[in-house]
C-alpha cells in the first residue's frame, strides 16, 4: 500500500533526523569539556588590550597551572559586558580605568569538585590596579611576598602585578589547590617581570605607627565627595585607637588649593563647623562634623589631611608629621 510505505519512510526519516540531532547535541556538550591543546595551549591564554605586551613575543603566551587541567576555555570581557561576569562590582572596575578581563576555570584531574578560577584584570596602570586591589581587601588576609602588593586567604590569592590585578579563587580550602594558585602566580610574575614595581605615593606617609597593610586608593568619590579622586589613605595606630590619614597628588598647587576649598565647603554644607587652627600650618582647615574632626591642608601639589578623627590633639600631631613628610618631596615646609 503506497500510503502505508510513505508513512513508514517518513517515520524512518524522522527517527534518523532525531538520532542525528541527539548525537550532534551530545558531541557539542562533550566538546565543551574536552580540552583541545591545538586551540588552547596549556594554561591560561591572556587577552591584552594595550600597547604594552604582557609577554615577550618570543615567549609562549600561555601560563602553566600546576597539576590542573582546563575546565572551561578562556573568556574575555570588556567595558560593555563586564557586568555579565561580575554583576554588582563592575562599576568599581569601570571607574578605576578597567580595560579588559580574562578568566578561566581549571580543575584537578581526579576530582571535578576541586577547581579554581583565574581572573586577570588589565587596569591600564599600576595605580588603577592597586585601587581595586586595596578597596576589596578581604578580612583575615595573610600578606605575601610574591609582589609588593599581594595577599592570600584560605581559598584565594589576590595581587597587583604592574597594570594587572589578579584574583585566583578556589572552590574549597585545599592545600593542593593553594599550591596550584601559588605556582600560577609565581609564573605570571616571572613572565611579566613586574613583581617589584611600587607606587611612589604610598611611600609618602610618615612611617611611625603606620599600618602599611591598611593603605588604600580611592579612585573616585573619596569620603563621599564626588570631586575627590585618586586619594591614598592609611590608618595609624594611636593611644585612642586609630586615625585615617589621606593624601592626593594633584596637577599643581593651584588645583590642590581649589580642591581643599571645595571639600571643606562640601563638609560645611553637611553641617560641619569650622574650628580655629593652632597647628602652625597656615593653610589648614579643621572642621568638626558628626562628633569627629576633618583636617584639610595642602603642601605644594598635594591635598592632604586627616579623615574623621575622634581625638583632635592626635589628629593635629599626625597632620604636622604628614606635612613634614610631604615637604621632603615638595620642598615646602
Amino acid at each position: 500500500m503506497p500510503g502505508y510505505k510513505d508513512s513508514q519512510n517518513e517515520t524512518f526519516i524522522s527517527i534518523t533526523v532525531l538520532l542525528l540531532l541527539a548525537i550532534t547535541g551530545t558531541l557539542i556538550f562533550l566538546k565543551q569539556f574536552r580540552y583541545d591543546s591545538s586551540i588552547f595551549p596549556s594554561g591560561m591564554i591572556l587577552s591584552i588590550h594595550s600597547n604594552q605586551p604582557l609577554l615577550d613575543e618570543k615567549t609562549e603566551s600561555a601560563l602553566s597551572l600546576k597539576n590542573m587541567t582546563p575546565m572551561t576555555p578562556p573568556e574575555t570581557f570588556n567595558g560593555d559586558n563586564l557586568s555579565e561576569k561580575i554583576n554588582g562590582k563592575a562599576e568599581l572596575y569601570l571607574s578605576s580605568g578597567f580595560k579588559s578581563l580574562t578568566s578561566q576555570r581549571f580543575r584537578e584531574p581526579d576530582d571535578p569538585d576541586s577547581w579554581l578560577e583565574v581572573f586577570i584584570y588589565d587596569m591600564e596602570n599600576i595605580a588603577n590596579a592597586f585601587a581595586v586591589y586595596s578597596v576589596q581587601k578581604r578580612e583575615g588576609f595573610i600578606p605575601l611576598e610574591l609582589s609588593k602588593y599581594s595577599y592570600k586567604t584560605e581559598n584565594a590569592l589576590f595581587l597587583v602585578c604592574d597594570r594587572f590585578y589578579l584574583e585566583i579563587i578556589s572552590s574549597k580550602v585545599s592545600g593542593s589547590l593553594m599550591d596550584s594558585i601559588l605556582s600560577y602566580s609565581k609564573d605570571f610574575i616571572k613572565k611579566t617581570g613586574a613583581g617589584e614595581k611600587i607606587i611612589p605615593d604610598t611611600k609618602l606617609f610618615p612611617a611611625e605607627n603606620l599600618d602599611e597593610n591598611s593603605i588604600i586608593l580611592f579612585s573616585s568619590n573619596a569620603f563621599g565627595f564626588d570631586s575627590l579622586n585618586m586619594v591614598f589613605a592609611a590608618d595609624y595606630k594611636t593611644k585612642e585607637g586609630k586615625i585615617k590619614v589621606f593624601l592626593s597628588r594633584r596637577k599643581n598647587k593651584a588645583e590642590a588649593a581649589e580642591l581643599a576649598k571645595s571639600y571643606s565647603d562640601f563638609l560645611s554644607s553637611l553641617g560641619g563647623r569650622n574650628i580655629k587652627s593652632d597647628t602652625g600650618l597656615g593653610n589648614i582647615r579643621i572642621i568638626e562634623i558628626m562628633d569627629a574632626y576633618e583636617l584639610i591642608f595642602t603642601n605644594g601639589p598635594f591635598l592632604a589631611g586627616i579623615h574623621s578623627a575622634d581625638n583632635l590633639k592626635e589628629a593635629k600631631e599626625l597632620a604636622s608629621a604628614l606635612n613634614i613628610k610631604l615637604g621632603e618631596t615638595t620642598g615646602v615646609k
